[in-house]
């Protein structure tokens, strides 16, 4: 009896074995990829929520990932390799911070063969008359918006004839480093338009462009015609576009 009981032992703790044997050969342990790296970013603007679901995206690697440390810091814990840690840090730093203004300072100018030099264009006069073919250049109206990234602005040009509108859209607004510039989509809107007996209608919208504008330097953003045929009239549109301040 005592025999056969040590025997039934033995073949229990066999089983045993087998089991556990079997068990350990289901589970896949995946040992971590050579070169990924594991650390854990303080925010200081977004949310841990919202820094996940922005660098998400990013996030390629087998194994690799973007983790909400707790909903009551501002931090999360990436792993990831070098090369796309460094790409996440470069997204961080761009939406990561302070919500930036920018100052928009458009002039509506007219041009023509008079001669005419305008005080109040004296520092764009050699630059207009270095790229274009008109000898004179007056200031009709001016207008300075303020907005932030991803906004619309609404300004009004006031002229001494017809006045003009602009309606302008803002987006993609980089504030640091050298290249530090805005998008702009402009249009320019004449608001009344004359009938003049004998001429077919004006149309209201006479500029529509887009344009990527280095911050702090003036750029000409097109130049449409006045009215006259002989093309011996335009109408130019500049904007400089300044980093106005930068606030939570």
């Amino acid at each position: 009896m005592k025999i056969a009981r040590l025997a039934c032992l033995a073949i229990v703790a066999v089983f045993a074995q087998n089991v556990a044997a079997q068990q350990q050969s289901q589970v896949h342990v995946e040992k971590p990829a050579a070169g990924f790296v594991v650390k854990t970013v303080d925010l200081h603007h977004l949310t841990s929520a919202e820094a996940v679901k922005l660098l998400a995206p990013y996030a390629r690697s087998p194994g690799g990932g973007v983790y909400d440390v707790s909903p009551s810091m501002r931090a999360v814990t990436i792993r990831e390799t070098q090369a796309v840690f460094d790409e996440m840090m470069a997204v961080l730093a761009r939406y990561d911070r302070d919500a930036a203004n920018v100052t928009l300072n458009f002039q509506l100018i007219a041009s023509d063969n008079s001669g005419t030099r305008d005080p109040a264009v004296a520092g764009l006069d050699s630059l207009l008359r270095g790229v274009l073919k008109f000898s004179g250049y007056r200031l009709l109206g001016s207008s300075v918006a303020n907005a932030s990234d991803r906004s619309r602005v609404s300004q009004s040009l006031s002229t001494d004839r017809d006045p003009y509108s602009l309606t302008v859209e803002i987006s993609d607004l980089r504030v640091g480093g050298t290249d530090a510039s805005v998008h702009l989509d402009v249009e320019l809107w004449r608001t009344a338009s004359p009938t003049v007996p004998g001429r077919a209608a004006i149309n209201p919208r006479i500029l529509s462009t887009g344009v990527t504008v280095p911050m702090g330097q003036t750029v000409v953003l097109g130049t449409t015609a006045a009215g006259d045929s002989a093309g011996s009239r335009a109408l130019i549109l500049t904007v400089r576009p300044q980093l106005a301040s930068t606030k939570k």
